[in-house]
């Protein structure tokens, strides 16, 4: 055969061509073949599918709820607050609130929080734990008055109970106040009820259980509306042994004191980042009104931090620390007839 320039491109075309299938055919035989998944690990992944769809699907939901209790709670507030940006001074819609719902007692206010919600009172302490202000099924509840309360006349301690749900809604923002910084820049709050905007000082923020076995067999009965009198002294005592920190509001008989409460996690007992016990903890704020012809500011320069607050029992058997207090005297309220 004749070989020219031709010939040559054609066996050198033939040689790459069967040094390639050579080449594949060792590759073939060393090629590992695919592992399959056993049975039980195709369980594991399908069950981690499920659960990461499931916790994915939870978020989602909760987000939404979030973003309806935010919207719900701004259109009532529109309802409330008669254009607000175009007066002077606020002007509440108390009989178009009424109408939504006839247990509208007030609006409560903290500035620099997302708290601004309404407020209501029923029969009971517990139908607006699970309930919102049109009285649909919501685990987020509703701001609400102690039922023993009288929202006409204000007792000496009104108290207003709110979820913690841990995401900026509800009371949430009043874990806040445990921050002696954050109490300097909100020294006052906002109670609006039928008598109008009322505004209250801050006097304490304090923890306390909910759970007699918490605190060896005692609760703080800090939610008795009657607390002037012979209360008055024994409470304020308990309080400002309680308070982290003491601002420089002074607090007497004559005063009405508001009350907000909401539940904490700081009492939780976790191990090894699980949660071990879930304590029924409480953080409170206590304000005391605004007097006749007294001026709404505060010396937040004055405010002084307390060394050894009152704690629950069960705060110093977490922080492995000797309970000061443990030989205290249990004081509760004298009952009061209404």
């Amino acid at each position: 055969m004749e070989i020219n320039k031709n010939n040559i491109e054609e066996i050198q075309e033939i040689e790459i061509t069967e040094a390639s299938a050579e080449n594949a055919g060792k590759a073939s035989k060393h090629k590992k073949p695919r592992r399959r998944l056993s049975k039980p690990a195709k369980i594991i992944l399908a069950l981690s599918l499920i659960v990461f769809i499931c916790a994915s699907a939870v978020i989602i939901r909760n987000y939404a709820k979030r973003h309806n209790n935010i919207e719900m709670n701004g259109e009532l507030e529109s309802v409330f607050i008669e254009n607000p940006s175009e007066q002077e001074e606020e002007l509440f819609n108390f009989d178009e609130m009424l109408k939504i719902n006839p247990g509208f007692v007030g609006w409560i206010k903290v500035p620099n929080t997302n708290i601004s919600l309404p407020v209501v009172k029923y029969s009971n302490n517990s139908y607006y734990l699970n309930h919102d202000f049109y009285k649909k099924y919501d685990y987020r509840g509703t701001v609400f008055m102690d039922y023993r309360n009288d929202p006409e006349n204000l007792d000496a301690n009104t108290i207003l109970y709110g979820h913690n749900c841990y995401d900026g809604t509800m009371f949430s923002d009043l874990e806040k106040y445990q921050d002696v910084e954050f109490y300097k820049t909100t020294p006052v709050i906002q109670f609006a009820t039928k008598s109008g905007m009322q505004k209250w000082k801050v006097y304490a923020v304090f923890i306390t259980n909910a759970k007699a076995e918490e605190d060896n067999g005692y609760i703080f009965n800090y939610i008795y509306p009657y607390m002037d009198g012979e209360n008055f002294d024994g409470f304020i005592n308990e309080v400002n042994k309680r308070r982290l920190y003491a601002p420089d509001v002074d607090i007497n008989d004559d005063d009405n004191m508001l009350v907000l409460s909401t539940c904490i996690r700081s009492l939780d007992i976790y191990s090894k980042g699980t949660r071990t016990y879930k304590a029924d903890a409480r953080i409170v704020v206590l304000a005391r009104r605004l007097r006749a012809g007294e001026s709404e500011s505060v010396n937040t320069d004055a405010v002084t931090v307390n060394p050894s607050p009152k704690y629950p029992q069960l705060w110093y058997d977490k922080n492995g620390t000797k309970n000061p207090y443990a030989g205290d005297e249990k004081w509760y309220p004298q009952e009061v007839n209404q």
